[in-house]
């Protein structure tokens, strides 16, 4: 296949033109970010290791969905990716591997290849966080799930463990139950996520909540996961039967490829200013990335907005 014009595959030496901006992640707040760029009449290219949508894609009913858009994620997400498409914004589809300040710009490296440019707005998202128990990753996929609007169609009468206190967990128990699995859902503290999610999980008959309560280990055959035993606040062990565990205790921003001076809070995120400026010239963070992000689809086309609002 032939290289795009400006980009350097790996491992070519020809030579590259410097873009206005490279947006790296096309979930929400990055496929915004690209949208807005190219209306400032700024040259912009995309980087994306997976696909278009981000988490979003897992999610059918967005609640709340942004004002006046889709309320279904894919939806949302696919259109405007689409659209970017249809107004030519290029996208390298690869991993990004490394960032470095040069003289013409900042280098960008990917498994698709290099570019140059002005500025790197980085929309990379998270990755969720594992409980880390044995055995964990080799039940993804046959067990354990990220997405009850996608797994939740099978599990109809079926034992099914949801951990987590956030909006999240909330969300996917209930949808879980919508599809009639009968829910369990873990929680090792108080609840934190919205109280209209709190009450309506706790009022629903086909979800039992377990608060104070940790998963201490992972049970399996060989066709997959057949339970989770269970702390609770005593102390003692219970093993709680079930087919399917659907892990929310949290994300870890996807930060691997940054230069080690660019500051990040305790989590991991990118530390910006009021702007979405990052701590090195040239850098800048929006969505589920950046540290103080509120976690709304609206939060993240305001990123969007404010950073690019900002670049010259």
């Amino acid at each position: 296949m032939a290289a795009q014009a400006g980009i350097r595959p790996n491992g070519q030496e020809n030579e590259m033109k410097t873009y206005d901006v490279a947006v790296i992640g096309q979930g929400y707040a990055g496929l915004m970010a690209a949208r807005l760029v190219q209306e400032k009449g700024l040259e912009v290219i995309t980087f994306e290791q997976m696909f278009a949508g981000g988490f979003v894609m897992n999610v059918n009913h967005l609640d709340p969905a942004p004002e006046g858009k889709p309320t279904g994620g894919p939806d949302l997400v696919s259109g405007l990716a689409m659209e970017n498409m249809d107004l030519g914004i290029e996208t390298l589809n690869g991993a990004v591997t490394g960032l470095s300040d040069e003289a013409e710009g900042w280098r960008i490296r990917s498994d698709a290849g290099e570019v140059l440019a002005r500025h790197v707005v980085i929309a990379s998202g998270t990755r969720p966080r594992r409980l880390g128990l044995a055995g964990e990753e080799a039940l993804i996929g046959r067990g354990i799930s990220e997405c009850a609007d996608c797994d939740g169609p099978m599990l109809a009468g079926q034992e099914t463990i949801v951990v987590g206190g956030g909006d999240s967990a909330f969300q996917e128990a209930l949808t879980l139950s919508m599809f009639g699995a009968r829910v369990t859902l873990v929680l090792r503290s108080a609840p934190r996520a919205r109280p209209d999610f709190v009450a309506r999980a706790e009022a629903d008959a086909s979800i039992a909540i377990m608060h104070n309560s940790t998963i201490q280990a992972i049970e399996q055959d060989a066709g997959g996961l057949t339970g989770v035993r269970v702390e609770g606040p005593s102390g003692s062990e219970q093993l709680l039967p079930c087919r399917a565990l659907f892990v929310f205790v949290g994300q870890d921003p996807l930060v691997d490829f940054l230069p080690a001076t660019v500051e990040r809070d305790a989590r991991g995120a990118i530390v910006t200013d009021a702007a979405g400026r990052a701590t090195l010239p040239g850098l800048w963070a929006a969505g589920s990335v950046r540290s103080g992000f509120g976690g709304l689809l609206s939060d993240a086309e305001a990123d969007a907005r404010q950073v690019v609002g900002a670049i010259d």
